[in-house]
Protein backbone atom coordinates (compact mmCIF):
# COMPACT_ATOMS: atom_id res chain seq x y z
CA UNK A 1 0.00 0.00 0.00
CA UNK A 2 2.51 2.77 0.99
CA UNK A 3 4.93 1.72 -2.20
CA UNK A 4 2.19 2.34 -4.24
CA UNK A 5 0.52 5.34 -2.23
CA UNK A 6 4.37 6.42 -2.87
CA UNK A 7 4.43 6.08 -6.50
CA UNK A 8 1.24 7.92 -7.23
CA UNK A 9 2.73 10.91 -5.19
CA UNK A 10 5.72 10.94 -7.34
CA UNK A 11 4.00 10.72 -10.59
CA UNK A 12 1.86 13.67 -9.82
CA UNK A 13 5.26 15.02 -9.22
CA UNK A 14 6.34 15.11 -12.26
CA UNK A 15 5.84 18.24 -13.79
CA UNK A 16 7.96 19.28 -10.68
CA UNK A 17 11.00 17.06 -11.18
CA UNK A 18 13.27 19.22 -8.68
CA UNK A 19 10.36 18.26 -6.32
CA UNK A 20 10.49 14.28 -6.55
CA UNK A 21 13.97 14.89 -6.37
CA UNK A 22 14.37 16.00 -3.05
CA UNK A 23 11.79 14.01 -1.33
CA UNK A 24 13.76 11.45 -2.59
CA UNK A 25 16.88 12.00 -1.44
CA UNK A 26 15.28 13.10 1.93
CA UNK A 27 13.85 9.92 2.04
CA UNK A 28 16.63 7.92 1.24
CA UNK A 29 18.65 10.11 3.45
CA UNK A 30 16.89 9.75 6.73
CA UNK A 31 17.10 6.18 6.06
CA UNK A 32 20.35 5.39 6.07
CA UNK A 33 20.28 7.61 8.77
CA UNK A 34 17.36 5.84 10.79
CA UNK A 35 15.60 3.01 8.60
CA UNK A 36 12.52 2.31 11.46
CA UNK A 37 11.82 6.18 11.33
CA UNK A 38 12.17 6.44 7.31
CA UNK A 39 9.67 3.19 7.60
CA UNK A 40 7.52 4.96 9.90
CA UNK A 41 7.31 7.83 7.68
CA UNK A 42 6.55 5.70 4.42
CA UNK A 43 3.45 4.11 6.55
CA UNK A 44 2.55 7.44 7.40
CA UNK A 45 2.14 8.76 3.89
CA UNK A 46 -0.34 5.97 2.88
CA UNK A 47 -2.49 6.54 6.04
CA UNK A 48 -2.26 10.02 5.43
CA UNK A 49 -3.50 9.35 2.20
CA UNK A 50 -6.41 7.54 2.80
CA UNK A 51 -7.49 10.25 5.22
CA UNK A 52 -7.01 13.04 3.17
CA UNK A 53 -8.95 11.33 0.50
CA UNK A 54 -12.14 10.64 2.85
CA UNK A 55 -12.06 14.30 3.34
CA UNK A 56 -12.36 15.02 0.32
CA UNK A 57 -9.24 17.29 -0.40
CA UNK A 58 -8.35 18.33 -3.87
CA UNK A 59 -5.65 16.06 -5.18
CA UNK A 60 -3.16 18.91 -4.92
CA UNK A 61 -3.80 19.28 -1.21
CA UNK A 62 -4.42 15.04 -0.58
CA UNK A 63 -0.56 14.95 -2.38
CA UNK A 64 0.91 17.76 0.25
CA UNK A 65 -0.29 15.44 2.89
CA UNK A 66 1.57 13.05 1.87
CA UNK A 67 4.21 14.49 1.39
CA UNK A 68 4.08 16.32 4.71
CA UNK A 69 3.72 12.42 5.93
CA UNK A 70 6.79 11.55 4.27
CA UNK A 71 9.24 14.40 5.45
CA UNK A 72 7.30 15.04 8.69
CA UNK A 73 10.30 13.35 10.60
CA UNK A 74 13.35 15.04 8.45
CA UNK A 75 14.37 17.11 11.57
CA UNK A 76 15.67 13.23 13.12
CA UNK A 77 18.45 13.33 10.92
CA UNK A 78 19.74 15.94 13.43
CA UNK A 79 19.18 13.46 16.25
CA UNK A 80 21.72 10.79 17.59
CA UNK A 81 20.62 7.63 16.69
CA UNK A 82 21.21 6.42 20.06
CA UNK A 83 18.61 8.73 21.03
CA UNK A 84 16.03 7.54 18.69
CA UNK A 85 17.03 3.48 19.90
CA UNK A 86 16.47 4.06 23.08
CA UNK A 87 14.89 1.50 24.55
CA UNK A 88 12.39 3.09 27.46
CA UNK A 89 11.30 6.08 27.97
CA UNK A 90 13.30 9.56 27.37
CA UNK A 91 15.21 11.55 29.82
CA UNK A 92 14.19 15.20 30.25
CA UNK A 93 17.36 16.40 28.05
CA UNK A 94 16.36 13.86 25.66
CA UNK A 95 13.03 14.57 25.54
CA UNK A 96 13.83 18.62 24.74
CA UNK A 97 16.59 17.14 22.22
CA UNK A 98 13.47 15.03 20.30
CA UNK A 99 11.55 17.53 20.56
CA UNK A 100 13.55 20.05 18.29
CA UNK A 101 13.15 18.05 15.31
CA UNK A 102 10.36 19.90 14.23
CA UNK A 103 11.89 23.11 14.02
CA UNK A 104 14.91 21.20 12.52
CA UNK A 105 12.44 19.50 10.34
CA UNK A 106 10.87 23.29 9.22
CA UNK A 107 14.78 24.78 8.79
CA UNK A 108 15.86 22.21 6.70
CA UNK A 109 12.64 22.40 4.43
CA UNK A 110 12.76 25.84 4.23
CA UNK A 111 16.23 25.61 2.48
CA UNK A 112 15.02 23.67 -0.21
CA UNK A 113 14.19 24.85 -3.51
CA UNK A 114 10.03 23.65 -3.95
CA UNK A 115 9.66 22.48 -0.39
CA UNK A 116 9.64 25.21 1.39
CA UNK A 117 5.69 25.14 1.53
CA UNK A 118 5.81 22.29 3.56
CA UNK A 119 7.83 23.31 6.37
CA UNK A 120 5.52 25.02 8.51
CA UNK A 121 3.20 22.00 8.63
CA UNK A 122 6.46 20.01 9.26
CA UNK A 123 6.95 22.30 12.08
CA UNK A 124 3.35 21.79 13.27
CA UNK A 125 3.01 17.83 13.36
CA UNK A 126 3.43 17.77 17.17
CA UNK A 127 0.46 20.79 18.12
CA UNK A 128 -2.28 20.12 20.07
CA UNK A 129 -5.88 21.02 18.90
CA UNK A 130 -6.02 21.93 22.57
CA UNK A 131 -3.12 24.20 22.80
CA UNK A 132 -1.08 22.02 24.72
CA UNK A 133 1.35 20.62 21.70
CA UNK A 134 5.06 21.81 20.19
CA UNK A 135 6.72 23.82 19.44
CA UNK A 136 4.56 26.91 19.53
CA UNK A 137 1.89 26.10 21.46
CA UNK A 138 -1.13 26.55 18.44
CA UNK A 139 -4.47 25.19 18.98
CA UNK A 140 -7.73 24.40 16.72
CA UNK A 141 -8.01 26.25 13.22
CA UNK A 142 -4.68 28.02 13.75
CA UNK A 143 -2.89 24.09 13.09
CA UNK A 144 -2.42 23.65 9.53
CA UNK A 145 -4.84 20.72 8.33
CA UNK A 146 -2.22 19.19 6.89
CA UNK A 147 -0.15 19.25 9.81
CA UNK A 148 -3.49 17.94 11.79
CA UNK A 149 -4.00 14.63 9.62
CA UNK A 150 -0.21 13.73 9.88
CA UNK A 151 -0.89 14.24 13.90
CA UNK A 152 -3.36 11.73 13.79
CA UNK A 153 -1.98 9.05 11.13
CA UNK A 154 1.37 9.59 13.27
CA UNK A 155 -0.16 8.59 16.99
CA UNK A 156 -2.27 5.61 15.19
CA UNK A 157 1.06 4.42 13.61
CA UNK A 158 3.26 4.42 16.86
CA UNK A 159 0.34 2.76 18.69
CA UNK A 160 0.32 -0.11 16.64
CA UNK A 161 3.91 -0.87 15.67
CA UNK A 162 6.19 -2.11 17.86
CA UNK A 163 9.11 -0.16 19.33
CA UNK A 164 11.71 -0.55 21.30
CA UNK A 165 10.37 0.69 24.15
CA UNK A 166 6.49 -1.34 23.79
CA UNK A 167 5.29 -3.73 22.22
CA UNK A 168 1.75 -2.29 19.79
CA UNK A 169 -1.20 -1.57 20.36
CA UNK A 170 -4.72 -3.43 18.74
CA UNK A 171 -6.14 -1.38 16.06
CA UNK A 172 -9.16 -1.26 17.57
CA UNK A 173 -7.66 -0.15 20.92
CA UNK A 174 -5.66 2.66 18.70
CA UNK A 175 -8.62 3.95 17.05
CA UNK A 176 -10.28 4.02 20.53
CA UNK A 177 -7.27 6.39 22.14
CA UNK A 178 -7.71 8.36 19.26
CA UNK A 179 -11.18 8.89 19.67
CA UNK A 180 -10.82 9.99 23.55
CA UNK A 181 -8.33 12.58 22.49
CA UNK A 182 -10.32 13.85 20.32
CA UNK A 183 -10.55 17.60 21.34
CA UNK A 184 -7.75 17.35 23.28
CA UNK A 185 -4.70 16.15 21.51
CA UNK A 186 -6.52 15.47 18.25
CA UNK A 187 -8.96 17.77 15.90
CA UNK A 188 -12.41 15.92 16.13
CA UNK A 189 -13.24 15.54 12.39
CA UNK A 190 -9.98 14.53 11.27
CA UNK A 191 -10.34 11.28 14.34
CA UNK A 192 -13.45 10.67 13.05
CA UNK A 193 -12.65 10.44 9.26
CA UNK A 194 -9.57 7.73 10.25
CA UNK A 195 -12.39 6.28 12.25
CA UNK A 196 -14.35 5.42 9.89
CA UNK A 197 -11.68 5.02 7.35
CA UNK A 198 -9.80 2.43 9.27
CA UNK A 199 -12.77 0.77 11.05
CA UNK A 200 -14.17 -1.36 7.83
CA UNK A 201 -10.98 -2.86 7.33
CA UNK A 202 -10.06 -3.61 10.33
CA UNK A 203 -11.38 -7.35 12.18
CA UNK A 204 -13.46 -6.14 15.57
CA UNK A 205 -15.97 -7.21 17.91
CA UNK A 206 -18.63 -4.98 18.69
CA UNK A 207 -17.91 -3.33 22.20
CA UNK A 208 -20.43 -5.32 24.57
CA UNK A 209 -20.84 -2.42 26.76
CA UNK A 210 -22.42 -0.44 24.32
CA UNK A 211 -26.35 -0.68 23.58
CA UNK A 212 -25.71 0.93 19.70
CA UNK A 213 -23.74 -2.30 19.62
CA UNK A 214 -25.30 -5.04 17.29
CA UNK A 215 -22.58 -6.27 14.68
CA UNK A 216 -18.48 -5.57 13.82
CA UNK A 217 -20.16 -2.48 11.41
CA UNK A 218 -22.68 -1.29 13.89
CA UNK A 219 -20.16 -1.20 16.63
CA UNK A 220 -18.89 0.88 19.62
CA UNK A 221 -16.07 2.71 17.51
CA UNK A 222 -17.92 5.14 15.87
CA UNK A 223 -21.15 5.12 17.33
CA UNK A 224 -20.84 5.12 21.03
CA UNK A 225 -19.54 8.03 23.28
CA UNK A 226 -16.70 7.53 25.16
CA UNK A 227 -16.30 7.53 28.86
CA UNK A 228 -14.92 10.28 31.10
CA UNK A 229 -12.72 7.61 32.13
CA UNK A 230 -11.82 7.59 29.09
CA UNK A 231 -11.08 10.48 27.84
CA UNK A 232 -9.08 10.86 31.14
CA UNK A 233 -6.16 8.38 29.56
CA UNK A 234 -3.03 9.26 28.95
CA UNK A 235 -2.09 10.95 25.56
CA UNK A 236 -1.10 9.07 22.75
CA UNK A 237 2.90 8.77 22.58
CA UNK A 238 4.39 9.62 19.69
CA UNK A 239 8.25 10.79 19.54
Amino acid sequence: MVQTSMAGTMTMLTDAPWMAQAVQALALELRLHHAPTAEHSHRLAAHARVVADSMRLDPLAATEVELVAVLHDVGKLAVDRHILDWPGPLDEGQRERMRRHTIEGEELLAGIAGLQHLAPAVRATHEAWDGSGYPDGLAGDDIPLTARIVTVVDAFDAMTSERAYRKPLPRHEALRRLRAGAGMQFDPRVVETIVHAFWHGASMRACPSCPRSRSPHAGWMPQCVVSSSSRRSRRASTR
